[in-house]
């Protein structure tokens, strides 16, 4: 009875001076753990008398040969449930004790799954979204006519098959008589669908929107008046990190919203905020003075408003290529420029029905209307709107002066740094940037980075054949770091504006993220091969189109065939409507194959 005084007595006083935590910490991973601050004499003493109770308890039982009782993990009874993936194993030491707390900021397709995989890592995630309840899930799948802030247009459809637009506990499926390529109603839809199934639904706050972030560098004044805790590692790399955001209160159209500020301590933050939020403009000399109409296409939504005009789409990638398909069924004539379009021999675009293929704009005429494409090209065409197809640059309004960090993200670069593997902050991994990278498998390619950064929070120590790594110190994470700042890219020759694009260096990639989580086992390597078997398909049959022509590669529904790394491609009926335009076609109506 003593013993149990001494224990009340030391706890009380403990009480008094923080909320108590339990650690969570890895045998093989030294950086992951809670900071219980100080050792005070009373927690000492509380922990002398819980070591004592500990020993008269287990004597009195086997004493008395009472039968223990283990109790499974939330996270090893959330696992039986999934019958697709196996994903990595449960640590004990995190089920067992309280849990990280993790800010997403983003409810978007990187943000909802990273909060999917963090709760299945008994790591406890908080999702941060702008948009109401009423919009929903979703970030840049979240279409709202006429928007001027958003990427999405009413007329969008996936230039990925679904087989790909997926995760891999939630396939999408195919069945090779619907269209695989998708319409942005039916990736929100998806995502909606897997938001509830994986129970991130309530996790996420609406319209809240972060305004600051501030790493705290395990001061610990500044954290005395929060619920404590924290991240250990080697120089303090592991701080914990306050958040600041406003939320709405009232609904989504109410002229009476109210908001009100907050702020919270997190022990990390993934960053999900997306990076199609910023356009990028490109500098044409003489743009200043033209005299017609520019926009970028985040301000597209209906190509019939170009009814009879003359249009140049600045850029030939994807958005560039259907926005000029897109237009050219109300237009006048459509200008493609593109950087990538082929010499021209006899200074004449290549052109097909009203859309001309063309090199990059290189200045806008004075006092004029009229563009060069350059010395090779002898048109010089009156232009009535300017449409810049040129892609967006990243940005994070929340990180700033007072978030005593260094991040570099120079308008115009598409660069952020320092960044470990493109992933984790080099200085501070408790900050991850989830979804940096572009020319990619999206969702899948999310769900792998998010493995990697909860892998490294939960401490989970696996089989040692199967994860082995941790993260490396911190003068080495800085040295990669500034090295991969200063490639450029994967591509030969490299470009600072590539820092993050991959493309066919993606897979590599995927099965690196994979290692760092342990679970590159054979049945996600045959996965992530079928994946590339099926994008290296559909990008062929893309290149080798006329941008802004017909596009007949999304004319094709795809079955996966992991088992032999393989699929099916087939290829299906194009519906034309009214004047010869592609009807559109829901992937969920039946079509017939050729």
């Amino acid at each position: 009875s003593g013993v149990f005084v001494l224990i009340q007595q030391a706890s009380l006083r403990q009480k008094q001076r923080s909320h108590q935590y339990t650690s969570v910490h890895s045998s093989r991973n030294p950086f992951v753990r809670r900071s219980f601050g100080n050792r005070s004499k009373s927690m000492i003493t509380l922990r002398i008398a819980i070591l004592v109770c500990t020993i008269l308890h287990l004597g009195h039982s086997f004493a008395t040969k009472s039968p223990t009782r283990t109790a499974s993990s939330p996270r090893t009874n959330e696992m039986s449930r999934l019958s697709a993936t196996t994903f990595g194993s449960v640590s004990s030491s995190a089920s067992a004790s309280t849990p990280l707390r993790v800010a997403i900021i983003g409810g978007g397709a990187a943000g909802l799954v990273t909060a999917r995989v963090m709760k299945r890592n008994g790591i406890e995630p908080t999702v941060f979204e702008k948009d109401s309840r009423e919009a929903g899930v979703g970030g840049v799948w979240s279409y709202k006519p006429n928007s001027k802030s958003r990427p999405m247009y009413r007329g969008l459809r996936t230039n990925l098959p679904r087989e790909l637009m997926a995760y891999r506990e939630f396939p999408w499926g195919g069945d090779g008589k619907t269209m695989s390529f998708v319409t942005h109603n039916e990736v929100k839809d998806y995502l909606s669908k897997y938001s509830k199934a994986m129970g991130v639904e309530d996790l996420i706050r609406y319209r809240s929107t972060v305004t600051q972030l501030e790493i705290l560098q395990n001061d610990e004044k500044k954290i005395e008046n929060d619920d404590g805790g924290g991240i250990e590692g080697d120089d303090s790399s592991w701080p914990r990190i306050k958040l600041e955001w406003e939320s709405m209160m009232g609904g989504p159209n109410n002229s009476d919203d109210e908001k009100t500020s907050h702020s919270e301590v997190f022990d990390a933050v993934c960053v999900c905020n997306g990076h199609y939020a910023a356009p990028a403009n490109p500098i044409i000399p003489g743009i200043e003075d033209f005299k017609g109409k520019i926009i970028h296409s985040i301000t597209y939504d209906d190509p019939s408003v170009f009814e009879g005009e003359t249009v140049l789409c600045v850029g030939g990638r994807a958005s560039g290529a259907d926005l000029a398909r897109e237009i050219s069924h109300f237009a006048k004539h459509v200008y493609l420029s593109d950087t990538t379009c082929p010499a021209l021999t006899d200074g004449k675009p290549v052109a097909e029905e009203n859309v001309s293929w063309v090199p990059r704009t290189t200045a806008v005429l004075p006092n004029s209307s009229r563009i060069s494409f350059g010395p090779s090209c002898e048109e010089t065409p009156e232009v009535d709107t300017i449409i810049f197809c040129s892609g967006y640059d990243y940005q994070f309004p929340f990180i700033n002066e007072r978030s005593n960090l260094d991040l570099s993200v120079v308008t115009g670069e598409r660069r952020v740094k320092p960044l470990y593997e493109q992933l984790w902050h080099a200085q501070y991994p408790s900050l991850a940037f989830i979804g940096l990278q572009h020319s990619v498998v999206p969702f899948p390619f999310f769900e792998l980075q998010a493995e990697a950064v909860a892998s490294q929070l939960a401490g989970d120590s696996g089989d040692s054949a199967s994860r082995p790594w941790t993260l490396p110190p911190l003068e080495n994470r800085m040295e990669c770091a500034e090295k991969d700042a200063n490639s450029g890219g994967p591509k030969e020759p490299g470009r600072v504006q590539d820092t993050h694009f991959l493309g066919s260096f993606q897979w590599e990639e995927c099965l690196k993220y994979a290692r760092f989580a342990g679970v590159c086992d054979e049945d996600l390597k045959k996965y992530i091969m079928t994946n590339k078997a099926i994008y290296d398909h559909s990008g062929e049959a893309r290149k080798n189109l006329f941008p802004g022509g017909p596009d007949t590669y999304r004319y094709n529904s795809y079955i996966r065939d992991n088992e032999n790394e393989s699929f099916q491609a087939i290829p299906l009926q194009q519906k034309m409507g009214v004047e010869g335009i592609p009807e559109p076609l829901s992937s969920g109506s039946e079509v017939h194959a050729n």
